[in-house]
């Protein structure tokens, strides 16, 4: 199983966008990528709009059970959103959906250390079914102010599981920028070591934001297929 998985330092950082735009680029190459949304919260269960972007960008006519196994309304943490309706997540189904893929784009609901289900006492996070894939990391944080922390904390989680992160990007998710948003690439990649990428566009129109990320998103996908 070859791919990413995309997380977050934040919500609302930008991952859909993101998750697009590599998945468009990679369709784009003439390779087939697969899309996981492995749980959508705080969406009308028969209309998850990041799991059917998803489904656009890479072109696929997969059934949604199988692009978003587990969709809640409750705009909460999965396992919160889950516990809300008296449901489970099982994450072995996820892991085994996932493992059907030849090449995938996995999106996480939330940040590293959220939760994500039960597995008898113990609270797996998404930093823990990120362990289970095994998969590179591409890490999205916002562009400005307060990202330093975000992005250190998360990269320092990565790490702590041996997980590859393959670049942190960088979103602008709002047209003003602060002072910040110039300087903090380098001291993103001087707290991390990483490569960063950005500070990306803001494009107010959401339908031309894939095409605007796939431009900073081919740089990194020319350097790992490089190095294979």
């Amino acid at each position: 199983m070859r791919g990413f998985f995309i997380a977050g330092t934040d919500t609302g950082v930008g991952k859909t966008e993101v998750s697009r735009a590599l998945c468009s680029l990679l369709l784009q190459r003439g390779q087939a990528p697969r899309p996981l949304k492995p749980v959508e919260t705080g969406c009308a269960p028969d209309h998850p709009e990041d799991a059917l972007a998803l489904q656009q960008a890479c072109g696929t006519s997969l059934p949604l059970d199988l692009i978003c196994p587990y969709r809640f309304r409750l705009p909460a943490a999965p396992l919160v959103a889950a516990e809300a309706e008296g449901r489970h997540i099982d994450v072995g189904h996820l892991e085994a959906v996932a493992r059907q893929a030849d090449l995938i784009v996995v999106e996480a609901a939330g940040g590293l250390i959220v939760p994500l289900a039960r597995d008898g006492g113990r609270v797996l996070t998404n930093l823990d079914f990120a362990q289970r894939l095994g998969l590179p990391v591409i890490l999205v944080g916002r562009a400005g102010l307060g990202t330093l922390n975000h992005c250190a904390l998360s990269a320092t989680a990565l790490a702590s599981r041996g997980l590859t992160l393959a670049a942190i990007v960088l979103n602008r998710v709002a047209a003003a920028d602060d002072p910040s948003v110039l300087s903090n690439p380098r001291w993103v990649a001087e707290l991390t070591g990483a490569r960063v990428l950005g500070p990306t566009p803001f494009v107010a129109d959401a339908a031309e934001r894939p095409a605007q990320l796939r431009t900073f998103l081919a740089t990194l996908i020319d350097t790992l297929e490089a190095r294979r």
